[in-house]
């Protein structure tokens, strides 16, 4: 994968998603799944079917948008967000699009909850389709690997991350700059770059909602990762009985269920085993680079 090859992808999705006028984006992260937030997507799939409105209006499944309490969430491109939907609530959501919000439906967002929030890591949650590395990549994704591949040096890598000041988010706040500094200093001729995704605290739910709804941008951070330490191998582990909801990377953060082996994810899939492998093809050469 070449930073050109990178762009044409993007370019490509940014032309295909201009012709969209209308969007409307349903949570299908885990808890609104459990509220049945599926239903409520193939009710709107089959609303804009029926009225042969695909052409420019997109009903899209993302990942989550924050407010659980009060799922399944659905937004729309006119910037409103619909609380507590249920399948019959569709004809009025798209009949909305083109005119007066479904004011029984309207979750506020100009309340401390939503106001109070910068979302960086989550930028993209409840935005993208964590199913489609297409969509991950027309917002800058994997940007930032191919920075560091072609720009920079392993230590570059981990002196930029030193400077940054990021510290880990589980409750030590241990500096991720000394850890990488650490580990790239360590000897050993076989070493791996692990995705702990074992969220096993009683009520925990944090890094399931970034692996949900972002997946690409944890394998992004893993293959820089690696790149910083000089590392072939990257694989991650989870709890089996953790019922998250699956996502579409070539590597599964969790034991899927029947239902998540659908075809349509299998393009996904390929798309982002590829370009696993092109990084680890790059990996592997970029290992001899001086530091």
């Amino acid at each position: 994968m070449t930073p050109e090859e990178l762009d044409q992808i993007a370019e490509t999705e940014r032309e295909q998603q201009s012709h969209i006028t209308q969007r409307i984006n349903v949570c299908v992260a885990a808890g609104c799944l459990s509220c049945q937030s599926r239903s409520v997507k193939d009710a709107l799939d089959k609303e804009v079917a029926q009225r042969g409105t695909k052409d420019h209006c997109q009903v899209k499944g993302v990942g989550c948008m924050g407010l659980c309490s009060e799922g399944p969430l659905v937004s729309t491109s006119g910037g409103v967000l619909y609380k507590k939907v249920e399948a019959s609530d569709g004809a009025a959501i798209i009949d909305s699009l083109e005119g007066a919000p479904v004011s029984r439906l309207v979750c506020p967002t100009d309340v401390p909850f939503f106001k109070r929030q910068q979302k960086i890591v989550l930028e993209n949650s409840g935005v993208i389709d964590p199913d489609r590395i297409e969509d991950y990549i027309a917002a800058n994704g994997y940007t930032a690997l191919i920075k560091a591949l072609t720009e920079m040096t392993s230590r570059e890598v981990v002196d930029e991350v030193t400077k940054s000041g990021l510290r880990g988010r589980g409750g030590a706040g241990y500096p991720t700059g000394l850890k990488w500094s650490t580990v790239s200093k360590s000897v050993g001729t076989q070493k791996y770059v692990i995705c702990n995704a074992d969220e096993g605290d009683p009520g925990a739910f944090m890094d399931r909602s970034v692996l949900e709804s972002d997946p690409h941008r944890v394998l992004e951070g893993m293959l820089i990762a690696g790149y910083a330490w000089a590392r072939r191998k990257l694989t991650s582990t989870c709890a089996p009985n953790i019922p998250w909801r699956s996502n579409g990377c070539g590597t599964r953060f969790a034991r899927p269920s029947a239902s998540d082996c659908s075809d349509r994810r299998s393009a996904a899939r390929a798309s982002a085993s590829r370009l696993m492998f092109a990084s680890a093809l790059a990996l592997s050469s970029a290992e001899k680079k001086p530091l």
